[in-house]
């Protein structure tokens, strides 16, 4: 299981757009399998939450920062028969409990796309009652430590998470990657040969040199044209 916050910057922020893109997930390959909605006044009707979420933002005038927090959790292809829609709304509501959300609105919805499963949760950042937003300091280490509870909790793959200090650790879209498509990264596989790509580095003393010896391992450094401003 790996987390993926999504980063929305202010002038892209519509909670409205992002829960029907959860409720719909209309783009090519991608299907929905289930949906649901919490913290709202109509409790589980979809568009009437929506609309409230909405509403509640638009009360807090003073945040110039983003007020959606959108969360994406992807699970192994081997997870999928454990997996129940009881455990889905479970599992939102402890990420909702460690990030302080519990109280606000949020949708939710389950995905499947390439023979990925990942779960998108859409949660208003503004307060329903106190209209103060908020932003969970340190989430990820707070989203890694409790996708390994829930791992063992529910008996699910355990992924590779970051563990502060180590630095044989998968980066977040490395992880994420992974997960997504059951294939190893270019993070992972660059690790793997660390040593070898290392000496190749130390001993080409030219531009060709370098060039062979990564070659042997399948990488290329390309130029990338720049732009003058």
């Amino acid at each position: 299981m790996i987390s993926k916050k999504v980063g929305i910057s202010p002038k892209n922020d519509n909670y409205a757009r992002l829960a029907n893109y959860i409720a719909d997930a209309d783009h090519k390959g991608e299907k929905s399998l289930l949906l649901w909605c919490s913290g709202c006044l109509g409790d589980d009707n979809y568009e009437n939450g929506i609309a409230e979420a909405v509403d509640v933002q638009d009360m807090n005038t003073r945040a110039t920062q983003c007020k959606t927090y959108h969360l994406v959790i992807s699970f192994r292809h081997e997870d999928e028969e454990k997996l129940t829609p009881e455990i889905f709304r479970a599992i939102e509501e402890r990420f909702a409990a460690a990030l302080g959300y519990s109280e606000h609105q949020r949708h939710c919805g389950v995905h499947k796309s390439t023979g990925n499963l990942h779960m998108h949760m859409s949660y208003n950042m503004i307060h329903p009652e106190r209209r103060t937003r908020h932003e969970p300091f340190g989430d990820f280490w707070t989203r890694d430590k409790l996708c390994r509870e829930l791992e063992q909790e529910y008996g699910l793959v355990v992924d590779k998470g970051r563990t502060k200090g180590k630095e044989a650790a998968l980066s977040e879209k490395a992880a994420l990657v992974e997960a997504h498509t059951g294939q190893q990264s270019f993070e992972t596989y660059a690790k793997t040969h660390r040593d070898k790509i290392l000496s190749v580095l130390e001993a080409a003393t030219a531009w060709q040199a370098l060039h062979e010896g990564l070659a042997q391992y399948g990488m290329s450094i390309k130029p990338t044209a720049m732009l003058w401003l």
